[in-house]
């Protein structure tokens, strides 16, 4: 483990051993930062710290009485952690290949294709993504947030680079862009996928959700960036994506992917079936094994930052086809029933559309719609997707998803705002109940969507993490069902 020498006006030195803001993780030489969180505050787990071994307090309020060893107020707290793990860690990112995306929809399957591609190069990636962290394919822990705490990020960090990545690959949500997670790392691209509905909860307005995404390009732009070949990646045909690249020209080499025939990456005879997606990248011819125009726009995405690193056009090809999938996106759970079902992590109006209408052209029974909308969380959402669904599939089974501490009761008023008139709708507030209904309806040539927590192998239900696998009912029902 490293060590290092901290020296104080009015003290000795002392030498840390490691950084943690959690109490339960601290050893003798450690550095604990008391974090307020949204559900704990770490300030109340100081003087348990301290005995396990803390030789450092940091922390945004004023010492409460006076402790045994060094106490320092900050100001900001995450930008401490930021700057202690960056030094601590030996600035790891700093001779790493950094890829940050960000975008409301696109990153996760952006990076597992980016990964692929490089994979597909010969290269060793490290990967920070919604549904894990892995290094080098292997996953190394689910992820508890997209970007993680700065503490964890620059820890992973120096294990990558320790282990022989070169590449690392980031999906950069815009809170970790709020909350300083990813200070001090220096990007050498960063992809704009989209701005669409989201988290306005956290944000308050559209225009602070795209200005927090922003964040991530004026890092290529900031002149104290070292890396020598700053680049970013923009999906041209979003109007926000369009805007961005106006702001960045000058600043910023600005390289551009779409279906314009404008776009520096463009794709045109695209093909699709329920099962793959065929179509040419500046008349190369690709296949991704995912559904939907909208990843074809991933594709886009991974091949213009692979390209910028010198992988040829056929290996990207190589590296897109060899993707079996992404867990949760479009998902298909195939055990010989005659319908097709996929899981999908839609939780938006527009990702929710986007998963019934990349089914809809091949309809041949119903479409039977399985969702539900997260609780303390931006509400406004929620008759919309109410409308989306009961407007797009023949079927709805309304039913939870993570309510969290808010009464599913109000969820589900809030999205039957959208359904009035409508009567194409059950409602089963037990998830499992839902999914099994829905699948038991299904006849022949029906498709069953199962929306809004993809990967996820949990439900929060008040404050009670749940195991639940949408995938996992899936398999259980079609199993009693003995379909072969």
């Amino acid at each position: 483990m490293k060590s290092i020498v901290l020296s104080f006006a009015e003290e000795k030195s002392i030498t840390l051993k490691g950084l943690t803001f959690r109490s339960q993780e601290v050893t003798n030489g450690f550095a604990f930062f008391a974090l307020k969180g949204a559900h704990v505050d770490g300030n109340l787990f100081i003087e348990d710290a301290i005995k396990k071994g803390a030789v450092l307090i940091v922390s945004a309020q004023q010492a409460q009485q006076t402790y045994p060893v060094p106490y320092l107020q900050v100001e900001d707290i995450d930008a401490a952690m930021a700057d202690a793990a960056y030094e601590f860690y030996a600035r790891p990112s700093d001779s790493l290949v950094m890829t940050g995306i960000t975008g409301t929809k696109g990153k996760t399957s952006i990076a597992y294709l980016l990964e692929s591609v490089l994979e597909k190069a010969g290269r060793k990636v490290g990967v920070f993504g919604t549904v894990n962290y892995r290094m080098g394919g292997v996953p190394i822990c689910a992820a508890p947030n997209t970007t993680p705490a700065a503490l964890i990020l620059f820890r992973l960090l120096q294990q990558m680079k320790e282990t022989g990545c070169k590449e690392v690959v980031m999906e950069v949500s815009s809170h970790s862009l709020e909350l300083q997670r990813v200070r001090n790392i220096w990007y050498d691209t960063a992809v704009f996928t989209n701005l669409q509905r989201d988290h306005l909860d956290f944000h308050q307005t559209f225009e602070n959700y795209f200005q927090a995404k922003v964040k991530l390009f004026e890092n290529l732009a900031d002149p104290h960036n070292p890396k020598k070949n700053r680049m970013a990646v923009i999906n041209i045909d979003d109007p926000y994506g369009q805007r961005l690249a106006q702001q960045l020209a000058g600043r910023v080499k600005v390289v551009t992917f779409g279906r314009d025939a404008s776009a520096d990456f463009n794709a045109t005879e695209i093909h699709e079936t329920l099962r793959e997606t065929h179509f040419k990248i500046n008349g190369v011819p690709m296949k991704i094994n995912l559904l939907g125009a909208h990843n074809v726009y991933n594709a886009l995405a991974a091949c213009a930052v692979a390209v910028s690193r010198g992988v040829p056009l056929d290996t990207v090809a190589a590296g897109l086809a060899a993707l079996p999938g992404v867990p949760g996106r479009m998902e298909q759970i195939c055990a010989g029933q005659p319908f097709t079902v996929f899981v999908d992590f839609a939780y938006t109006d527009e990702s929710l559309q986007r998963a019934l209408d990349t089914v809809a052209p091949f309809k041949t029974g119903k479409i039977l719609l399985v969702f539900g909308c997260g609780g303390q969380r931006d509400r406004t959402k929620r008759p919309l997707m109410g409308h989306t669904a009961c407007t797009k599939a023949d079927m709805v089974f309304l039913t939870n998803d993570n309510p969290r501490c808010e009464d599913p009761q109000q969820i589900f008023e809030d999205i039957l705002a959208g359904m009035k008139g409508q009567t194409n709708y059950q409602i089963f507030p037990d998830r499992k109940e839902a999914i099994e209904r829905a699948l038991a309806t299904a006849q022949a040539n029906d498709v069953v969507i199962i929306a809004g927590k993809g990967h996820e192998n949990y439900q929060l239900i008040g404050n009670e993490k749940r195991p639940f696998s949408d995938q996992e009912t899936v398999r259980n029902f079609l199993r009693e069902k003995e379909y072969v």
